[in-house]
């Protein structure tokens, strides 16, 4: 019984060592440093140009990638809708490979 114990321990204090050692020599996690030198510490802009209305385009993007498997994806059609003040064009892309479908907001 106190062997099980123990060497369920042991494996856990080995796991957490290997994560330590692999992050260390690879860099799996940001560092302070560099968190602080990007800005706001741990802060990521919540959606990529063009994926929400608030970080609307001024002009449809030529080529639009799949964000699930790369590949160029073809237009689907478009639609007008309006947020706040602004008027909008959400364009909707789909992709041939996968089926999935990206929206892209533009300005009209």
């Amino acid at each position: 019984m106190i062997w099980t114990v123990l060497g369920t321990l042991g494996i856990i204090a080995a796991v957490i060592a290997a994560g330590v050692l692999a992050d260390r020599r690879f860099g799996l996690l940001p560092r302070p440093r560099q968190l602080l030198a990007s800005g706001r510490p741990g802060w990521k802009p919540p959606h990529a140009p063009g994926e929400a209305p608030e970080t609307a385009l001024a002009a449809a993007p030529r080529t639009v990638r799949c964000r699930a498997c790369h590949r160029q994806t073809v237009p689907d059609g478009d639609s007008r809708a309006t947020y706040g003040d602004r008027e909008l064009v959400v364009r909707r892309y789909r992709c041939p490979r996968c089926a999935a479908i990206t929206a892209i907001y533009t300005a009209a």
